[in-house]
């Protein structure tokens, strides 16, 4: 089975805020985007894990293959519903934290 794995680079990012950084409301939207693509790596490697294709996993969590692809680019907007749905797929729990 070939394996899919997105790698993030997130010095492109590190360099914009940089130049950005006493702007708030751009420091917001980046932390925003940062946290979008670090769940989206995320949900990629547990899917990973437990050696599943975005198709099966999408049959498994009733969505759409391409639903599970724009989550895994952070492309998507996601409810706690479809992550919700997500984790019930790949058997595991939905864990939400503030910190």
């Amino acid at each position: 089975m070939k394996k899919e794995k997105i790698t993030i680079d997130y010095s492109i990012y590190k360099n914009r805020v940089g130049q950005h950084a006493k702007n708030a409301e751009y420091r917001k939207a980046y932390n925003t985007e940062k946290m979008m693509y670090a769940m989206a790596e995320t949900l990629q490697e547990e899917r990973l894990k437990i050696h599943f294709t975005q198709k099966v996993l999408a049959q498994k969590a009733g969505l759409k293959q391409q639903e599970i692809s724009r989550l895994e680019k952070g492309d998507a907007n996601a409810t706690i519903k479809t992550l919700f749905k997500v984790a019930q797929g790949m058997g595991k729990k939905l864990v939400i934290k503030l910190s």
